[in-house]
């Protein structure tokens, strides 16, 4: 349900470099569950190549939780989310061809 006292504010916004490496941050609209002290953004990286997104993976999931394990997506031949061990949440995406 949209509230349209939010009609006018940006959901989410995104810098990405050249390399695919992509910092977005959200917001949180009224209807979504949100726990303060919680990071409200997270880290989304896009590889070109599933070996190169599983480099990554395997580096960033250690001693991490896992919340999406990297898995084929519908958007994606592999995706995955995770929150590191220093509480920063991670997108992970092979870019479609």
């Amino acid at each position: 349900m949209i509230n349209e006292a939010e009609a006018e504010q940006l959901m989410w916004g995104q810098v990405m470099a050249d390399s695919g490496f992509r910092v977005m941050a959200y917001d949180v609209p009224s209807h979504s569950a949100w726990n303060p002290g919680e990071n409200a953004f997270m880290v989304a990286l896009a590889a070109q190549t599933q070996d190169e997104m599983r480099g990554y993976w395997d580096k960033l999931s250690a001693g991490a939780t896992v919340t999406v394990p990297l898995q084929a997506a519908q958007w994606s031949p592999l995706f995955g989310m995770l929150k590191d061990r220093f509480g920063t949440n991670w997108t992970l995406s092979v870019a479609p061809a």
